[in-house]
């Protein structure tokens, strides 16, 4: 139940600044930031069962953070990796190349998924679902957008606003109070009031205290949560902070992996 936060052009320092959380099974390998491509160059961590990325930066300030959407089937394990489409989008290495890409996908080749992705000046959408034809692609404003396990805005995330409502409140600051204040809202742990998460359906593999676990931004449960966070910061061109937390952004430190996008200028 990742948790994708971007405020975009609200800031003077940047024009866009990307805070995530990535939540999954405690079992499941995966490497922190590490160059996954180098020509376009692409940085990111890397999903060790198969091989892709969950949040993926360029050089030149392209980004793309995946988020799987909620279901409460099984997964089928036969079809693409979600994690590969980010890299291979992110290879066409301009916003224009990745919204190409994206239309000649075919929905049906993967597990349902929702995109956020942009450029540090444009800033766009994207839903996958099995039963279109084509992939959705949204442009978004100026502001604060939460993406969760569903499409922007859906009533099934309500932490989604919570944390919305909390970006959008921060003053211009420099990047560090920035950066510090992001830093909380990643580790927030606090559970909303039962009657506020949305109910699950009968057959669901878990109840509705689990369900109001996973409402929370930083996500604790005995098998599944937030394993890593990420903070960026872009500009046009440019990727101006790159910081990354291996573990629960409330009990590590994030470090500071802005040389990756760089090492090969």
């Amino acid at each position: 139940m990742c948790t994708i936060i971007v405020r975009h052009r609200m800031d003077d320092f940047c024009s866009t600044i990307i805070a995530s959380n990535r939540d999954e099974f405690y079992d499941r390998p995966a490497t922190g930031p590490l160059v996954l491509r180098t020509e376009p160059l692409v940085v990111g961590g890397r999903d060790e069962r198969e091989g892709g990325t969950w949040f993926g930066l360029g050089r030149d300030g392209l980004f793309l953070g995946l988020t799987n959407q909620r279901s409460f089937a099984t997964r089928d394990d036969s079809l693409c990796s979600r994690g590969g489409l980010v890299l291979e989008a992110l290879a066409e290495g301009s916003l224009k190349g990745v919204e190409q890409y994206l239309r000649r996908v075919d929905p049906a080749t993967y597990n349902e998924f929702n995109l956020i992705f942009g450029d540090g000046e444009q800033l766009r959408a994207a839903y996958s679902r099995r039963d279109a034809t084509a992939i959705e692609i949204e442009n978004l404003a100026a502001g604060v957008h939460v993406l969760c396990n569903d499409r922007l805005g859906s009533p099934e995330f309500p932490k989604a606003e919570r944390a919305r409502v909390r970006v959008v409140a921060l003053p211009r600051d420099p990047w560090p109070r920035i950066k510090s204040a992001l830093v909380e809202v990643l580790a927030d742990e606090s559970l909303p009031d039962p009657s506020d998460v949305p109910p699950i359906p009968p057959g669901a593999p878990f109840g509705q205290d689990v369900a109001r676990c996973l409402q929370a931004i930083c996500v604790k449960t005995p098998v599944y949560g937030t394993v890593s966070s990420t903070i960026a910061a872009l500009s046009p061109g440019r990727v101006e902070q790159y910081w990354f937390s291996d573990g629960q952004p409330s009990q590590q430190s994030f470090q500071n992996m802005t040389a990756l996008t760089r090492d090969t200028e």
